[in-house]
């Protein structure tokens, strides 16, 4: 019996050990997630981006579709009817050749019309139809601004609340080994019972910030998986670090030039350039237009019979006299429209300036914050470790050490915030630059 029970027993650890190892494996094997990969994911599969690619082919089908006007159109009209009373299904042809009566009617038509002159009208469409592929994949290369820019962003976030979350753990294992310092020192009464639960209240509050920031990188790996196009799922880890590297523009940087780059802006320039063709089109509605037009059908009575030939062909002129003043106030319209598209495009483009300049001076005050607080935490960690020190063997206060290991974690989550404002930053700066996707969009600066 009682090797049997050992046996059980053995059994039971040997399952044991296998399930525990099998759940390191699998949280040791979690996908690694790394900046460049997030993005690639993100451009080819972020429902955004993929609407924006659908309105463009929506934009190039409706060229195609204004440039057909300039093929002819055929169609093919058949009819059968019944009149109460007998008509004619054959016009008279000559003395003495009385037409054929019938209630029953039967006939097809072949229509064809051919436009020979528009006034231009035609090509000037086709040319609208152009520029709204232009403005669609302008607005396409935005949203690829703006995911990369989120997802950057966020990403960035996520590394900040890693690093964060580490620098943390350890000043909770510093408070955990003062913690049991401490319960050591109170058993031989070295210290008051008072200075053992103010550690412990510290640590207890450490622990529940450092629980809130796992749930802050939790949620914000969610969001990652969101503008991945993917569900708002965490199942994965993030590769990298903060970066330490600082980077501020040029002094004599071209800032007018970067607003080529913009793609909200060649949206708005193709867009003045759009309104210019809508007001030459509104214009183009007083020149005539003249088309070829032919038809060619069969008509007949009842049982089919008394069938004949029916043609016809001949030049068709249209041309405007008298609108009631339709066609100007089209015109007045269009020319109202060119200049608020002009502003608009004056407005983006004193907005982007605005942009980069604030981006510049977001730069510059987040190198000077770098520095400072890096040097804030070396001296902060430096107290702590003397204050830590002080308090083991007698000569200070628990007070001045949690003091001391508070301005330590603050000083840190200070540098590491500074850190991320900083790539905040510049991310700024290349998104108002438009520079953000050269290389995810194959375009080069400088062009």
């Amino acid at each position: 019996m009682k090797r049997f029970v050992q046996k059980i027993w053995i059994y039971i650890t040997v399952i044991a050990i296998f399930y525990l190892g099998c759940s390191v494996y699998a949280k040791d094997n979690k996908k690694t997630l790394t900046l460049e990969e997030a993005i690639k994911i993100a451009l080819s599969n972020n429902p955004s981006i993929l609407s924006k690619k659908a309105l463009v082919k929506a934009a190039q089908k409706e060229k195609r579709a204004q440039w057909g006007a300039h093929l002819p159109h055929i169609d093919i009209i058949g009819q059968a009817s019944r009149t109460r009373y007998p008509t004619a299904i054959t016009p008279i042809s000559g003395v003495g050749h009385f037409p054929h009566f019938s209630k029953d009617s039967y006939f097809y038509n072949i229509d064809l019309e051919f436009p020979i002159y528009e006034g231009g009208r035609i090509s000037k469409r086709v040319k609208i139809a152009e520029i709204d592929i232009s403005i669609k994949d302008s607005l396409e290369q935005e949203t690829v601004h703006d995911l990369i820019a989120n997802v950057k962003d966020t990403f960035y976030l996520a590394l900040y609340l890693k690093s964060l979350i580490k620098a943390q753990q350890d000043a909770i294992d510093a408070l955990k080994k003062d913690y049991k310092d401490a319960t050591l020192r109170l058993k031989v009464q070295k210290i008051a019972p008072l200075d053992l639960l103010r550690i412990k209240t510290q640590l207890k509050a450490e622990e529940a910030a450092l629980s809130e920031s796992k749930e802050y990188l939790r949620r914000t790996k969610q969001a990652i998986s969101v503008l991945m196009g993917r569900a708002p799922l965490d199942d994965f880890l993030l590769y990298g670090r903060l970066p330490k590297k600082i980077f501020i523009p040029p002094d004599n940087l071209n800032i007018a030039k970067f607003l080529d780059y913009r793609p909200d802006i060649k949206a708005a320039r193709k867009d003045v350039d759009k309104s210019l063709e809508k007001v030459s089109l509104a214009w183009r509605e007083h020149l005539p237009s003249l088309d070829l037009f032919s038809s060619y059908g069969r008509k007949a009575g009842s049982g089919l019979h008394h069938d004949e030939d029916l043609w016809e062909i001949g030049l068709r002129l249209k041309l405007n006299i008298f609108s009631g003043g339709s066609i100007s106030s089209e015109v007045d319209k269009a020319k109202a429209e060119l200049r608020s598209a002009e502003q608009d495009l004056r407005q983006k483009e004193l907005t982007a300036k605005q942009q980069i300049e604030a981006a510049i001076s977001k730069l510059r005050s987040t190198k000077d914050e770098i520095e400072r607080y890096k040097i804030a935490r070396d001296t902060a960690k430096e107290a702590f470790r003397v204050e830590s020190l002080r308090y083991r063997t007698g000569a200070g206060t628990v007070t001045d050490m949690l003091i001391s290991q508070a301005a330590w974690l603050k000083a840190e989550s200070d540098y590491l915030y500074a850190l991320y404002r900083h790539q905040k930053a510049k991310i700024e700066y290349e998104y108002s630059t438009g520079t953000i996707a050269i290389g995810w969009l194959k375009q080069e600066q400088g062009k």
